[in-house]
């Protein structure tokens, strides 16, 4: 049911997300998220567009790999 409920929900649930990005960019600071097509990890996306892969078993911020804008 809750499964269900959720592949119902899949487009508002992506549109939410980017919305909530678009937000972090737009105040300036990172918005951190999981893109499993990126790597394993948590993505710190930056307001220019940098994407940092960061160790999701680290407190720290321990970057993995950095993405430039435009690549």
């Amino acid at each position: 049911m809750l499964i269900e409920a959720l592949e119902r929900d899949e487009g508002r649930i992506a549109r939410t997300g980017a919305d909530a990005i678009a937000a972090a960019r737009a105040a300036g600071v990172p918005a951190y998220y999981v893109d499993r097509s990126i790597g394993e990890g948590i993505i710190k996306l930056m307001p220019d567009g940098t994407i940092h892969l960061i160790d999701a078993d680290r407190e720290e911020d321990v970057i993995l790999r950095t993405i430039m804008p435009g690549r």
